[in-house]
């Protein structure tokens, strides 16, 4: 059931090509992957740290040690990287509809997860990331379910939303290139609001060429008495559709405008023959504290199908740097 976006030619080609980010290739556990390169100057010293997505660990622990070993070794080679950051999507459990789920499980699942990364951090000397921008549990929504039930399996309040979003004769479309502008300035508004950063406005004009040209998108809106209230931008990567971003007008955030978009989104994906919604960006579950947790809320309110993964870990290349890299982002923080 697994939809993997994030080793896919798409998401390559927008790391490289559009948010202009180096790009390399490793052999790692029996397969080759692609990650990036980020670097950061902290100081008078620039660094470097290599980050791969959507990685398997496999179950065989000396494999993985010598793995690990061989790429600490090879990646240690200049004294400026940091480390080597991994996104494990080894599946710990996946479960349907949360709200309908016992306090037990949810403390037996949040203890299941800690007891995995303390195993993990002990066994292969890894690092939980400090700083996480790689999920730790997977939201699909599966889109082959008639609109009756799509809305069956959001939870109340998102119901109740959608229900108030059509009686204000709020209208849902797709964009036209002359709003292309408006969605950003839009963006930038929840942003400030919700304090998170967005891409420069150069990266997002090459990102809305890019995949114009490839026929790659769309980027749904709603709109109430003729003000732009909510919009998405979606990719299309075979028969999936992912959500990349998206913004929601604050000074109608009572109306459900957002809720509204997405439940109409996942019906027109449906009925152009796409399989599943990939939502992107979310939480552990019952980790209230975590970063994410207030967009994940929003986005398990929809109704959806949730893998729980081992999540992201960092292999330290220089404890020194990596030990200044933190406490630089503590004190920005």
């Amino acid at each position: 059931m697994y939809y993997n976006f994030y080793q896919s030619k798409l998401r390559r080609d927008i790391q490289e090509i559009v948010y202009q980010k180096p790009v390399f290739t490793v052999d790692l556990f029996g397969k080759e992957y692609f990650g990036t390169i980020k670097t950061k100057k902290i100081w008078p010293i620039k660094t470097q740290r290599y980050q791969v997505m959507w990685v398997v660990l496999p179950d065989d622990k000396e494999f993985v040690c010598k793995e690990i070993k061989k790429l600490k070794h090879k990646f240690s080679d200049k004294k400026t990287n940091i480390f080597f950051q991994l996104w494990l999507i080894n599946e710990i459990i996946s479960f349907e509809n949360v709200s309908h789920r016992s306090e037990s499980f949810k403390d037996d699942m949040k203890q299941m997860r800690l007891n995995i990364r303390h195993y993990l951090c002990h066994t292969y000397h890894l690092k939980n990331s400090f700083r996480e921008n790689m999920p730790q549990s997977n939201i699909l929504i599966d889109l082959s379910k008639t609109d009756e039930q799509l809305m069956d399996e959001m939870n109340s309040g998102c119901k109740d939303r959608i229900k108030k979003a059509i009686k204000k004769w709020i209208e849902f479309g797709m964009a036209t290139p002359d709003q292309y502008k408006l969605f950003y300035d839009k963006w930038i508004e929840t942003s400030s609001d919700k304090w998170f950063n967005i891409i420069p406005y150069d990266q997002y004009e090459k990102l809305i060429r890019y995949i114009t040209q490839n026929s790659r998108w769309n980027l749904f809106v709603t709109n109430i008495w003729w003000e732009l209230v909510s919009g998405s931008i979606c990719l299309y990567d075979k028969r999936n559709i992912v959500y990349l971003y998206g913004f929601t007008n604050r000074k109608f955030g009572n109306v459900g405008s957002h809720h509204y978009l997405k439940y109409r989104m996942f019906s027109r994906a449906r009925d152009n023959g796409f399989l599943y919604c990939d939502l992107m960006w979310w939480a552990p579950t019952w980790f209230d504290k975590h970063p994410l947790s207030s967009v994940s809320s929003f986005k398990e309110s929809l109704g959806w199908i949730k893998v729980e993964q081992y999540g992201s870990f960092d292999i330290i290349l220089n404890p020194i740097l990596y030990w200044l890299f933190k406490l630089y982002y503590k004190i920005r923080k």
